[in-house]
């Protein structure tokens, strides 16, 4: 009944944001102490319902939200709601330790696709909030990834393997959205340098008997270029041109080609030009301030010779009265 009413234009906006931010305050209350969750079927079905609602909730809620921010000056009270939503999909990346690999396994498309929707929405002022949430997400599920492949891959509660492949889809969606929405963030850097280093130096690529240890580092790595395809950053692509040039080098199809689509969307002259541009910049900055340093040197040799001059003169006088 909450999903479909909020399909109704009878809702105000107002009244949206209102039921979004009762539904968010519950799942905090209920899902986000891991107390309170389990791995049994039963919960897992109800748990299924649970991220279809909150999805839709949060789909019509942040669209209700955003139109109000667009049209107020009072952010205050707006805020708290965004730092709401940005809690909520926090506790949604970094799932409790009992329930961590379940949450992959069976949830990862709806994490996935509410991450993307609160990205859509999320105001620029709130992007350094939001930096945090996606690195965290980012270096969990990355985590979560390569230690689902050392799990017995035949537990018959957990499927380790399909967790895995979840764990690389929430990667994708959080290291897309720090691309996309704050590319020069330090995290950005070193995930890229972590994965698409890691995955260069590796050496069972093309092995048909490759571990899957390896396999899920070359999915990190295709996801990876998938989102820097995505970013507008030149100057973040021109940071990590020389990784994407190795790249192109590997024993393995996917990953070459994954590297040169990035590599053949680059506008390498405009980079080139815009890099000699800020270095002309810097150079004649560092001429001004040199300049501005010797200026500085005479003018304190001239105030020194005046106090000097001053010093002397004062001597001079006390000596003729007394």
């Amino acid at each position: 009944m909450v999903a479909s009413a909020f399909d109704s234009d009878d809702l105000s906006n107002e009244a949206k944001v209102v039921v979004m931010c009762s539904v968010l305050l519950q799942y905090l209350k209920i899902y986000g102490n891991s107390e309170n969750h389990r791995n049994d079927e039963a919960k897992r079905k109800t748990s299924e319902a649970r991220y279809d609602i909150i999805t839709s909730v949060i789909d019509s809620g942040l669209q209700a939200t955003e139109h109000i921010d667009s049209n107020t000056n009072d952010k205050a009270i707006l805020d708290s709601i965004w730092d709401r939503i940005i809690a909520t999909v926090s506790s949604l990346l970094s799932p409790p330790v009992d329930n961590r690999y379940a949450g992959y396994a069976h949830h990862s498309k709806s994490i996935l696709n509410i991450v993307a929707i609160v990205l859509s929405h999320l105001p620029p002022r709130k992007f350094s909030l939001a930096e945090p949430m996606l690195q965290n997400g980012a270096d969990r599920a990355v985590e979560v990834a390569f230690e689902c492949n050392e799990k017995n891959q035949y537990d018959e509660d957990i499927p380790y393997s399909q967790a895995a492949e979840g764990a690389v889809h929430v990667f994708l969606s959080c290291f897309m959205g720090l691309c996309q929405k704050i590319p020069t963030c330090p995290a950005v850097g070193q995930l890229t340098n972590q994965i698409l280093g890691e995955t260069i130096e590796s050496d069972d690529l093309l092995s048909n008997n490759a571990s899957p240890q390896s396999k899920t580092r070359q999915s990190l790595a295709i996801a990876v270029c998938e989102s820097l395809r995505t970013t507008t950053s030149q100057d973040l692509l021109v940071g990590v041109f020389p990784l994407l040039c190795r790249l192109t080098n590997v024993e393995n199809d996917g990953l070459r080609r994954a590297a040169g689509k990035i590599l053949g969307g680059m506008n390498l002259s405009e980079a080139i030009s815009r890099e000699r541009q800020r270095a002309e910049q810097a150079d004649t900055r560092a001429r001004e301030i040199e300049e501005e340093n010797i200026a500085m040197l005479e003018e304190i040799e001239y105030l020194q010779a005046e106090n000097d001059e001053l010093q002397r003169q004062l001597a001079i006088f006390s000596e003729e009265f007394t």
